[in-house]
């Protein structure tokens, strides 16, 4: 029994030492939390920033809450001392990661994904270099099953257009268009490239089978919501199936985007037949108003 004790302490010391030689992270971007929550150890989270705490933006609140948060400036940065400073790209300019690796902390910007492959492959690589890449790897290729469970699986070719409230879209080289390709779905917006906004007249004129709306739950102001209240809208709102994605779904495009997938298949599977139009997308182009997702 004695030796079985000596053992059981030398273990916890070994993964006490272990958990002390990886490196602490600070994130200062909901999406860059997302992926740290998932992947890193408890111990090596120094803090995430404030949005994450949020459930109508965040899809993991509840385990966000467990750590501090930040605004994610430089001071806060240079301040929590951590290892590794994470962020998005465009987040940080020279003068902003100089000032962090002068004090010993290395800054990762992880870039915006615009397909499935983009998110995999950012957790895989953020994962190796947080000394998480054999612990991590079997529940990411658990993640990468799911979604190809659904890409196997057969439904109908319906033609769809997703909406925010403001008439945002996403077309073709978003990851909202590769989820739906993936689901055998036609991108009613693919004819336009990134993130845009959708006109209301095309909308009218040719319709698409089936409306997937983003971010329709959450309050907004009245310019904001200008469009999804409109009169036309709500029309067509009232006549076309309709498919609802919590704005905390997939906002960000990584290891979550396989829970939005889920929700839209099973959404699509529970629909009773539409008689659907196959002709492509219509070539219309209206100019462009870029936003963000």
């Amino acid at each position: 029994m004695q030796q079985i004790g000596v053992f059981i302490s030398l273990l916890l010391l070994t993964l006490s030492t272990l958990a002390d030689s990886l490196p602490t992270v600070a994130s200062t971007n909901l999406c860059a939390d997302l992926l740290l929550l998932q992947i890193a150890d408890p111990a090596q989270i120094i803090s995430v920033s404030r949005a994450s705490h949020n459930p109508q933006l965040s899809p993991l609140a509840a385990t966000a809450a467990r750590y501090p948060t930040n605004r994610g400036s430089v001071e806060e940065m240079l301040a929590l001392k951590p290892n590794i400073a994470l962020v998005y790209s465009g987040w940080t300019g020279r003068r902003h990661a100089e000032l962090l690796a002068n004090q010993g902390i290395e800054v990762i910007a992880l870039p915006y994904p615009k397909h499935w492959d983009d998110a995999l492959n950012a957790a895989r690589q953020l994962a190796a270099r947080l000394g998480r890449g054999a612990e991590t790897e079997a529940k990411i290729a658990a993640i990468a099953q799911r979604m190809e469970a659904l890409a196997i699986a057969a439904r109908p070719a319906y033609n769809v257009l997703y909406l925010r409230p403001n008439g945002g879209t996403a077309g073709a080289k978003t990851y909202v268009d590769d989820v739906l390709q993936r689901l055998h779905l036609r991108n009613a917006a693919a004819r336009r490239s990134g993130w845009s906004r959708f006109p209301l007249e095309q909308l009218v004129q040719t319709p698409p089978d089936v409306l997937l709306l983003g971010y329709f739950e959450q309050n907004q102001s009245l310019t904001a919501a200008a469009y999804g209240r409109h009169p036309l809208f709500q029309t067509l709102l009232a006549r076309l199936p309709t498919l609802r994605v919590p704005g905390n779904a997939w906002g960000c495009g990584g290891l979550e985007l396989v829970d939005a997938a889920e929700q839209i298949a099973a959404q699509i599977d529970r629909l009773a037949p539409i008689e659907t139009d196959n002709s492509p997308p219509s070539p219309y182009h209206a100019p462009l108003l870029f936003t963000h997702n």
